[in-house]
């Protein structure tokens, strides 16, 4: 039995519907939707609902750490349990679709703190789907400038690294052009 395509569709840019990485990660998301008649779509955007950065004692309950000196108030249960939907979201998915602009030579705060809950939660992605495929959009500027390219090709590796570490074997890189 076919299952469902399940696509996890991903922004962080804080520059709304002028963003170049959401016009292409929703073309994206588009075609990926009509290619597979019954898709089903989940669309987080980062910037319009951030998550917060990971705390020690959230860490220590993500990596099973947890004991009795941290006390689990509702703050730190609710990210917990937010950081396990994450999780979830993530492994479900057949392919992910993520909008990674390049902002102050960094990955947006927003998204870093996405990837900080995968990262930490790596352990649990052994369920996860080894013909699941990522798709990173990426974009920043001046890629006319041999500097800013080789800027964007360091950041686009260092995402790459990120989800390799996490099992990710099939990812593909969009860079958004800026013309």
């Amino acid at each position: 039995m076919l299952r469902c395509m399940n696509i996890l569709h991903i922004d962080s840019c804080a520059l709304g519907d002028s963003s170049l990485s959401r016009q292409h990660t929703a073309a994206a998301v588009a075609r990926l939707a009509a290619a597979h008649a019954g898709a089903s779509v989940n669309y987080r955007d980062l910037a319009a609902s951030p998550l917060s950065h990971v705390s020690a004692p959230l860490l220590q309950v993500m990596r099973k750490q947890w004991n009795s000196a941290i006390p689990m108030h509702a703050e730190l249960r609710a990210e917990s349990l937010l950081s396990a939907s994450l999780l979830q979201e993530f492994i479900d998915a057949n392919i992910v679709v993520v909008g990674a602009p390049m902002h102050n030579y960094f990955t947006p705060s927003t998204l870093k703190a996405w990837l900080d809950r995968l990262l930490h939660l790596h352990g649990d992605l052994a369920k996860r789907s080894d013909s699941q495929r990522v798709m990173l959009v990426t974009s920043g500027w001046g890629a006319d400038d041999p500097q800013q390219a080789e800027l964007m090709h360091n950041y686009e590796g260092q995402l790459t690294a990120a989800f390799k570490s996490i099992g990710v074997r099939h990812l593909d890189i969009a860079r958004a052009d800026m013309n």
